[in-house]
């Protein structure tokens, strides 16, 4: 099957198909084969990646080795978060499979979440998604106990280190007992 437009992408569903041809025409396609590099590796573009099909590997470069942060899977999107900052990626991409992806310039991507809500918020509602499962990965990672709290004591691994306690400090905080006022 050949995907000849964003239109079969979930994000651009309530795009008119003029709207979505107008995209296609202003976006770079790639057909990416497995383990080739998509983006990233060195290089420094603020583009926005929608993958149509296939599976990418987003990884982060350290010093040593690669970091697998995540798979990306069709219907989904990588560099969103660099076109909002205005900064380079500092991921880098490469097919796990064989990939149709659709590099979208930063500044279109922008032009075209603000213009186009239903696109906006699908890529809100994707980023949301994301960020609880970071969330969850991370609390996961952390040994969180069933009250939520952080164990106290020595860090496994890590022998005679301790832990903050957040059970001793918790007390210390309190809540501001003034109320936010409206303001023009």
């Amino acid at each position: 099957m050949v995907i000849s437009s964003l239109s079969a992408h979930p994000c651009f569903k309530t795009l008119d198909p003029e709207a979505c041809r107008d995209l296609d025409r202003q976006c770079t396609w790639l057909k990416t084969p497995a383990g080739a590099w998509v983006a990233g590796h060195g290089e420094s573009d603020r583009d926005v990646y929608f993958v149509l099909t296939g599976r990418l590997r987003v990884t982060l470069q350290g010093a040593r080795q690669d970091l697998v942060t995540s798979d990306i899977e069709a219907g989904s999107f990588f560099g969103e978060l660099s076109a909002l900052e205005g900064v380079p990626n500092s991921l880098s991409a490469f097919a796990v499979h064989n990939s149709t992806l659709v590099r979208m310039p930063s500044s279109l991507f922008l032009a075209t979440m603000f213009n186009h809500r239903p696109f906006g918020e699908a890529v809100v509602a994707r980023l949301v998604v994301r960020n609880r499962t970071m969330t969850r990965q991370v609390a996961e990672a952390a040994h969180i106990n069933e009250d939520g709290l952080a164990p106290v004591g020595p860090t496994p691994g890590r022998h005679g280190q301790i832990r903050f306690d957040i059970r001793a400090h918790a007390c210390r905080i309190g809540a501001n007992p003034r109320r936010a006022r409206q303001w023009s």
